[in-house]
């Protein structure tokens, strides 16, 4: 929370957000067969002629590239097409351009915190109904909002643009997290029915944890190695997935551990009630 208002405070925005998320104008180039230039020298090209920033992707199999920066007037369109067509051999009548409307984009940031939140909820109700305990489901959602809120650091401390695959990372985030979580829970459940006199609720939490322990650090550090390749290896949009994912995937292996047996022992003094079968 505080990075996001040092963000506010010096850029204006919470978070890097993309043209996905703040609108701007699409334009499609297509040059001469064979001399499409690198994404590093449209990006320049587009910062030395109307001095803005520019998202670049290639088209495959083509010759074009879709270039996007933000809202663009009329005359400094004119004057990107003209540099198309005169240093770069591009044809006029098949450069296409698309305003992407700040509407769209607004509805998109509801959307994502809808997704996250109506994801969160129906866990809840799940995880209440099948522990027939409160405790359980209100621990877990806060070790979730913890998972999602070190994703949202990352984003605003990298200042990583938040496009469409923001959304996409959060829910995973959310739906990854939750098993570590889940697997931690059933082995309490379990292990509470053959709890000994001499253990206390403590000791039970302990237990479940070291017997659950391996499994969580193998099943995460395996998805943690896949996820790192994409970084590594990957295009620039696919890295912009990848990393703030590494980041929640370490968070919700932490959460998992660390954080929900301790909140289940807490909650349990408010939500009482014994579990069902």
């Amino acid at each position: 929370v505080v990075c996001m208002g040092v963000s506010k405070a010096t850029s204006g925005e919470i978070l890097a957000y993309g043209l996905d998320f703040k609108g701007g104008t699409a334009m499609t180039v297509t040059f001469p067969e064979g001399t499409t230039p690198t994404i590093g020298e449209l990006e320049t090209a587009v910062r030395t002629s109307i001095g803005k920033e520019a998202v670049v992707n290639l088209v495959k199999d083509t010759n074009a590239a879709m270039v996007k920066t933000e809202e663009l007037s009329e005359d400094q369109r004119n004057a990107l097409v003209a540099h198309w067509v005169s240093n770069y051999g591009a044809s006029e009548s098949e450069i296409e351009i698309q305003s992407i409307s700040g509407t769209v984009s607004g509805e998109m940031k509801k959307d994502a915190i809808l997704a996250v939140a109506v994801a969160t909820v129906l866990m809840l109700i799940y995880i209440w109904i099948r522990f027939s305990n409160l405790a359980f489901a209100f621990s877990a959602v806060l070790a979730l909002v913890h998972d999602v809120l070190v994703v949202l650091t990352v984003y605003a401390v990298t200042r990583i643009s938040v496009g469409n695959t923001f959304i996409a990372c959060m829910l995973t985030i959310v739906g990854y997290s939750i098993n570590a979580t889940i697997v931690v829970f059933d082995r309490i459940r379990e292990n509470r029915k053959e709890q000994l006199k001499k253990e206390t609720e403590e000791d039970i939490v302990n237990k479940s944890i070291a017997q659950t322990f391996t499994r969580n650090i193998y099943t995460s550090l395996t998805t943690f190695f896949m996820v790192a390749s994409l970084a590594i290896f990957g295009v620039p949009s696919i890295r912009e997935f990848a990393f703030p994912l590494m980041a929640g995937i370490v968070a919700g292996a932490y959460s998992s551990i660390c954080i929900t047996g301790l909140l289940w022992l807490k909650l349990r003094e408010k939500f009482p009630e014994d579990e069902e079968e």
